[in-house]
């Protein structure tokens, strides 16, 4: 591709039409091989518009510095497209590569807040436990203090929208 405002950082097989689809594995389609624990990454300051990491942010080192590092390379006022398992997911701790659980706050702290803010969050569920949805939407940390080991979620979703 040739200068591509989107990027998918961590796809694997999902590889994306219209992004520059980046792994450390090389799939059939990944444009370009990186090891996304080395930063910094081969890009520009203020490259992408759009920036998609479902299913990666957990296997890294360093999620706050990795962070940083996609503040860097993202235009102002880009779109951040995260997907990870949530902490009370069996898939959070059931995959050996995985090295954190993500909550409802991860992103909500002054760490993150001053590089992104929150265009929107979810906490997902499998449909037997859908009744969770509702509580969630009201009070994702009381849903996390109380309910999160009985009634566990699968995945938060994740839209940011880059500050600078």
């Amino acid at each position: 591709m040739n200068n591509p405002s989107k990027l998918n950082l961590g796809c694997g097989e999902d590889v994306k039409k219209g992004y520059l689809n980046i792994d450390f594995e090389k799939f059939k389609g990944v444009d370009k091989l990186i090891n996304l624990n080395n930063l910094p990454y081969p890009f520009k300051d203020n490259s992408f518009d759009e920036i998609l990491m479902y299913n990666i942010l957990e296997h890294l080192n360093d999620p706050y510095q990795i962070m940083k590092e996609i503040h860097r390379i993202s235009k102002p006022e880009a779109i951040i497209k995260i997907r990870t398992p949530h902490f009370s997911s069996n898939n959070a701790w059931g995959d050996l590569q995985h090295k954190r659980g993500f909550n409802s706050e991860t992103f909500k702290n002054s760490n993150m807040s001053s590089f992104y803010s929150i265009k929107s969050q979810i906490i997902t569920f499998p449909h037997i436990r859908f009744f969770m949805r509702g509580l969630t939407k009201l009070n994702s940390v009381f849903y996390e203090k109380h309910f999160a080991y009985l009634f566990p979620a699968v995945d938060l979703v994740i839209e940011l929208k880059v500050k600078k």
